[in-house]
């Protein structure tokens, strides 16, 4: 039960990583092109971090059942972002 709880804690770490890391990728990617597909695959990126930064803190901190509501809209805004990233 303790590795299973340690384990979710770090997958949880280690997304919000590896999101910080391809933000800054894209958005180096933006300066360097100044295309908006990239800004909004930037904005992405940074929301999908702070999510799962918040994630994490609740879980690894509080113990307790992550915050649904926000982390369910933050999906939502993460999708429009890479929707308006391909469409546009």
């Amino acid at each position: 039960m303790v590795l299973n709880v340690l384990w979710h804690n770090s997958m949880h770490v280690v997304i919000a990583s590896l999101s910080g890391i391809l933000f800054i990728i894209s958005l180096l990617t933006y300066l360097r092109t100044k295309r908006s597909k990239f800004m909004f695959i930037c904005s992405a990126f940074l929301i999908f971090s702070i999510k799962e930064i918040i994630l994490a803190i609740n879980i690894i901190n509080a113990g307790t059942d992550p915050i649904m509501v926000l982390t369910h809209f933050l999906d939502l805004l993460i999708l429009v972002l890479f929707a308006l990233g391909i469409l546009k």
